[in-house]
């Protein structure tokens, strides 16, 4: 089975807050959530574990987001 993950990622500021886009870094992470077809359950994660996140995604055969930031980031 496919492991398909359902990505959103929630920011401490806005983009216009922190001057825009291009300073997408200052931005802050407030919480990332997924969701995993794997084991069927949704998992959150603070900023402090920014790096189990990153470990989740990279597991995934596929991830879904509607964030804009992601998608621009390719």
């Amino acid at each position: 089975m496919k492991n398909i993950v359902y990505f959103d990622l929630e920011t401490q500021k806005s983009a216009e807050e922190v001057g825009g886009w291009d300073n997408i870094s200052r931005m802050g992470m407030s919480v990332g959530v997924i969701y995993s077809t794997a084991d069927g359950a949704y998992h959150i994660y603070s900023e402090k574990q920014v790096s189990d996140l990153i470990k989740a995604l990279q597991r995934a055969d596929l991830v879904v987001t509607t964030s804009m930031a992601l998608q621009e980031a390719k």
